[in-house]
């Protein structure tokens, strides 16, 4: 039986938020977005996946950068679920150009989407930009409206884990109907790796966990978000030490890299190890890097995750 493989596809490094805390250091400096694909590389890539799709059952999750700073993405995005099957298709985003003809076209290619929120709107936070939580608020009546499920994903950093900010932001979801909320630990990736100070210990994540999940018992509403922990997250079903690198999920950067985890990124976009370098997709297919060495030492591999460790 195939597994299933989660690809991440940062499609951009082009940004207009320029956070703080960027896990890929994306910018609004488009001169300083590096060796992009084409309109035409990225359809190959997702030709790739579709390949690939034969021996692994895919499912890819556009990303960036924000995906919205340049309109023809939204083709690619197309093109994936003619390809893959809409309901295999998901996109992350910040919000930013998503309004209701956007929300429209999108609900023909998208199963999902995906936007963070780390206070609620209105709230100054240090490591996002004004503006940053309204932009996903804004666009959150737009996807619903047209039947996208709608997930909020919050990055818990010391700034934002307290009760005070996780109460607030429980009620704003369930307020505005949003389907799911994804909760995951801040990771010293990318512009992120300037931080460590803002990188959450043990009991601070155990203490986070159990104060979700007792707010998500506590609240009868049949319509309430599903809560979902990252799986390297201590207390709740699917917490797992096992890497997933190549096993479960690989990434695929904007210049075509493709890397064993999304997470092993720095703060210009580039691979901080070779040994997480599976090959570049304008030079090799998918199908021959899962099948190769370099994807295989993944495979054959069994530790726990070296950068979810806290």
């Amino acid at each position: 039986m195939r597994s299933d493989l989660s690809v991440i596809y940062d499609m951009t490094k082009n940004c207009p938020w320029n956070c703080a805390i960027c896990c890929m250091g994306a910018t609004p400096d488009r001169d300083r977005c590096g060796d992009e694909l084409t309109l035409g590389e990225k359809m190959q890539v997702v030709e790739n996946l579709a390949e690939a799709n034969q021996i692994r059952k895919v499912r890819v999750d556009f990303s960036g950068g924000e995906i919205f700073t340049d309109p023809d993405n939204v083709r690619v995005v197309e093109y994936a679920a003619k390809l893959l099957g809409r309901e295999n298709v998901g996109i992350s985003t910040s919000g930013y150009r998503l309004d209701d003809a956007m929300a429209k076209r999108l609900s023909g290619c998208i199963s999902d989407c995906e936007m963070t929120m780390d206070t609620v709107p209105g709230t100054r936070y240090p490591l996002r930009p004004d503006g940053y939580a309204s932009a996903a608020a804004k666009a959150v009546p737009f996807l619903k409206k047209y039947g996208i499920t709608t997930g909020i994903q919050t990055v818990l950093a010391h700034s934002n884990c307290n009760a005070g900010n996780l109460q607030a932001l429980y009620e704003w979801l369930c307020l505005h109907e949003v389907d799911a909320w994804s909760i995951l630990r801040f990771y010293p990736s990318g512009r992120g790796a300037a931080y460590p100070e803002e990188r959450i210990g043990k009991e601070e994540e155990a203490w986070a966990v159990g104060f979700i999940t007792e707010m998500g018992k506590a609240n009868g509403s049949v319509g309430k978000p599903k809560i979902d922990f990252h799986y390297t997250m201590k207390g709740h079903g699917k917490y797992s030490e096992e890497c997933r690198c190549v096993k479960k999920s690989i990434g695929v950067m904007p210049d075509g890299e493709v890397t064993a985890c999304f997470w092993a990124v720095d703060a210009e976009t580039g691979i901080i190890d070779s040994k997480y370098r599976l090959g570049n997709l304008k030079e090799e297919r998918l199908t021959d890097m899962l099948r190769g060495g370099k994807a295989a030492y993944w495979l054959d591999c069994h530790h726990t995750c070296g950068l979810g460790a806290a």
